[in-house]
Formats: C-alpha cells, sequence, structure tokens
C-alpha cells in the first residue's frame, strides 16, 4: 500500500484525533489529554478551526497528513505534521489564551504549553525561522520513515530560504530530530521523569 504526504483538509479532523492520541502515549501525554469523549471532541474542533484557517490565509501553517491507500479506495490518516513558516517581524505570532477540555490536567497543560512558548521566543525572538509545530505518527508506522519525510518536507524549504529552523522536541522524538542536524539548546521538565527539549538547526545542515 502507498503511503503518500498531502495537504490536511478540516473534515480530516476526527481521524487526526485518533491519530493524536496512538502518537503521542507517554505518561505525561496522557496525563494532559486523557482519551475521554470531551478531549476528543476538543481535538477535534482544534483541528478543524486551525486547518480552516489556514486555508483561508489567517495565519501561515501548513498541515500535512500521510495516508495509506487501501484496495477499496479508502484512505487512512497514519501522521501528520503542522509547520509554520515564517511570519514578518511585525506580525503577532502570540495566539490568544486556550481554553483546555473539562477532562484535561489544565495546570500541567499550561505549564507544558507555557513553557515551550517561552522557550521559542528566548531563542528565536523575531528572526525569521520555520517551526515545526507538531509531528504525530501512529504508533503502528513508526519506524518506517514517515517522520522523516514530513520533516524534510520542511527542511527542504527552510534551506532554499536560508533559515533556521525550531521545534521542542519530545523524549522519543529528540533522536530523530538530532539525525538531521537539530541540536539542543535548552530543556524542562513539566512533569516527572520528562524532559521538553528545545532544538534548533542551521539551514544547510544534514537531510
Amino acid at each position: 500500500m502507498s503511503l503518500e504526504i498531502h495537504p490536511a483538509s478540516p473534515k480530516d479532523a476526527p481521524e487526526l484525533a485518533q491519530v493524536f492520541y496512538a502518537s503521542f502515549r507517554t505518561d505525561c501525554d496522557k496525563t494532559m489529554f486523557p482519551n475521554t469523549p470531551d478531549v476528543t471532541e476538543w481535538f477535534e474542533r482544534f483541528f478543524s478551526a486551525d486547518i480552516t484557517r489556514s486555508i483561508e490565509g489567517e495565519t501561515r501553517d501548513v498541515f500535512l497528513k500521510v495516508t495509506e491507500g487501501s484496495e477499496d479506495g479508502g484512505d487512512r490518516i497514519v501522521a501528520f505534521a503542522k509547520w509554520k513558516f515564517p511570519v514578518p517581524a511585525d506580525r503577532n505570532r502570540h495566539e490568544e489564551q486556550i481554553v483546555w477540555p473539562a477532562s484535561s490536567d489544565k495546570e500541567l497543560c499550561d505549564r507544558f504549553f507555557n513553557g515551550m512558548e517561552a522557550r521559542h521566543e528566548k531563542w528565536m525572538g523575531e528572526r525569521p525561522h520555520y517551526y515545526l509545530d507538531m509531528l504525530g505518527v501512529h504508533a503502528s508506522y513508526q519506524g518506517k520513515g514517515l517522520g522523516s519525510r514530513l520533516l524534510k518536507w520542511g527542511l527542504t524549504r527552510a534551506d532554499a530560504e536560508g533559515l533556521e529552523v525550531y521545534l521542542s522536541a519530545s523524549p522519543a522524538g529528540k533522536p530523530l530530530y538530532q539525525k538531521y542536524g537539530f541540536r539542543e539548546v535548552d530543556s524542562f521538565s513539566p512533569y516527572p521523569d520528562y524532559a521538553q527539549v528545545a532544538m534548533i538547526r542551521s539551514p544547510n545542515s544534514q537531510i
């Protein structure tokens, strides 16, 4: 079966929510976002609204999905990524305050995502750069190179423009990013025995 990268659409939101659950499975992830009906509904709204804004040009975000084709003509989403393209220095990158779903651990969510954003601002400031906001691969499809393909999609564009790439890596994702030239610049621990790592890649590092 073929595995192909395509732009995601708002109608993909329910499937993307399920791939999220199947991709991010640490105790930290499951504490922040338990697989409950209200969290699932929240993710579906989040993905649908975010993808709609990107399609309508309200943001410079690009949502990608990897689909596996089947003999009956149906496609299954098995991985996804959200890339943020560089924004002008005079354009505010800050987003409005997120209201977390009721079943989530709101304090952990705030600690995790505020910590990520603080380090993003600290290390990149107003320098133009690409930002890999999210990359998830379904557990059943990990180890097949899908993360690398979604990563290279943005790295190739950043290199063509001579721009840095920034991301915040989970412990599981860090080795992949190091392989493609990212270096660790900062880290924080929002949850016991869990370290989230800020990483930067200079243009034209290895791919």
